[in-house]
């Protein structure tokens, strides 16, 4: 099975990743944001979702977390980053060797 490279957020966000051939997913709500992720889990090994919409939905795209696919990774929109996808960066390396070596 081929996977795919998949983005969900707000139109500006994504636009970008159009032009690059990644599969895109617009959402303005919790409701296109839940059904974008289901479908984009389908076929995707990799979601990336802005950090608005990840805090959006993040109950429901937990339930990835301890699967091997797709792997759900927040980036910052167009209105900034908000130190989410750090945050959960830091705590995945304590859980993975027991000691965060990132914090400074």
């Amino acid at each position: 099975m081929a996977y795919n490279i998949s983005v969900i957020g707000n139109k500006e966000s994504i636009l970008p990743f159009r032009a690059a051939g990644v599969r895109v997913y617009e959402c303005n709500g919790r409701g296109s944001a839940l059904k974008a992720l289901k479908s984009a889990a389908g076929d995707s090994a990799v979601i990336y979702v802005t950090e608005d919409v990840f805090v959006m939905i993040r109950d429901e795209i937990a339930e990835y977390d301890d699967k091997p696919l797709p792997a759900v990774i927040p980036f910052p929109g167009t209105s900034g980053g908000t130190g989410l996808g750090m945050e959960l960066l830091n705590g995945s390396v304590e859980r993975a060797i027991g000691s965060n070596i990132l914090q400074e």
